[in-house]
């Protein structure tokens, strides 16, 4: 089980080599599996998710990628043909894409120190490339077309179960993180998805990771949504970027109780990577979410319940700091854990 204040990370990393990467993950509670998107855009969320993807038509040296409408049916009957069947490893990661994902195995398999319970990886959300990939008209998008959504969602959650395979075999529990910044639009013109079809898309992704063993089973969403929808979700864990967002989450004190009495935990991204500063100190990220708390206490939500079912994350973004600036964050999540230990004697 996730202790009290367990500590993980979110996203990419701007190392251009691996080896200091995972010397500052090393610390965490979960390490997570750096996507080293300074290196090659192929480590790139959106990008080393494609490979195994349904009627995709991919243009690397364009950097586009479309879906077909037309022709696209031998495609799909192949990929169900295959993930029916319980194939998985088309659905693995492109050696191109993974610098950071074989030499984070390898320092696990080699440390028994290095995550020695939980190992973190990191999918990009079938909602979120539902919005990010045009069809071939250039008209309206992927998640559009229910029959493209669907099979994406399952794709996408094979390869989440993929890699979530590779790490039950190194003796940890996955935590598998779907990352859906495109939840940022739900309720906009800019998003086309009910809140049903968002949670059935995003639950037969995690059908699929689940189905095919243990895992936690998470979600990121970067900027401000409406949290109901995650909260109401039956995902493991929450996490979201609480240095620039926590006053708009603590506005759902009902869905958080609920989601927390089920047994959810909230990861509360403290350590921001949009404006980062060196002077950034632990005791400060840490005393406004104890502030939160307070006032979600004054509301209704156990104050213990809350501290006892909270994981403590960097924001996303790291990737666009410097190397220095991202290995400060990286360690001011640790000591914020440690004050909020100090501070609620809960360990």
């Amino acid at each position: 089980m996730l202790s009290p204040f367990a500590t993980t990370a979110i996203g990419s990393f701007p190392y251009r080599e691996v080896g200091p990467a995972l010397r500052d993950l090393a610390p965490l509670t979960v390490p997570a599996a750096p996507q080293m998107v300074a290196v090659s855009f192929w480590e790139d969320m959106f990008w080393s998710a494609l490979d195994g993807l349904p009627a995709l038509a991919v243009d690397a040296d364009q950097r586009q990628v479309r879906a077909k409408t037309q022709g696209r049916e031998e495609d799909l009957a192949d990929f169900y043909a295959r993930f029916l069947a319980g194939e998985r490893d088309f659905l693995a990661l492109n050696p191109r894409s993974r610098l950071g994902w074989d030499a984070f195995l390898d320092r696990a398999a080699s440390d028994p120190s290095f995550g020695p319970d939980f190992l973190k990886v990191q999918i990009l959300g079938p909602v979120t490339f539902g919005q990010m990939v045009l069809l071939d008209d250039g008209q309206k998008t992927l998640g559009d077309d229910p029959e493209l959504l669907e099979a994406t969602a399952l794709a996408l959650g094979g390869k989440a179960a993929w890699a979530a395979a590779r790490v039950r075999a190194l003796g940890r529990t996955p935590v598998v993180f779907l990352d859906e910044p495109g939840l940022t639009a739900f309720g906009s013109a800019f998003s086309t998805l009910s809140a049903e079809k968002i949670l059935a898309t995003m639950n037969a992704a995690g059908a699929v990771v689940r189905q095919d063993g243990p895992a936690l089973l998470g979600a990121h969403v970067c900027g401000n949504t409406d949290w109901s929808l995650l909260l109401n979700s039956d995902l493991d864990i929450v996490n979201f970027d609480a240095y620039t967002v926590l006053e708009q989450f603590c506005l759902y004190p009902g869905p958080i109780k609920a989601f927390l009495e089920r047994g959810g935990r909230i990861a509360w991204g403290l350590v921001p990577a949009a404006g980062f500063r060196p002077d950034l100190e632990a005791d400060f990220l840490a005393d406004r979410l104890l502030d939160a708390w307070r006032s979600l206490a004054d509301r209704g939500v156990p104050w213990e319940l809350l501290a006892r079912q909270s994981l403590v994350t960097t924001a996303c973004g790291l990737g666009t700091l410097p190397e220095e600036s991202a290995a400060r964050a990286l360690a001011l999540v640790s000591e914020a854990a440690l004050y909020l230990k100090r501070e609620t004697g809960i360990c």
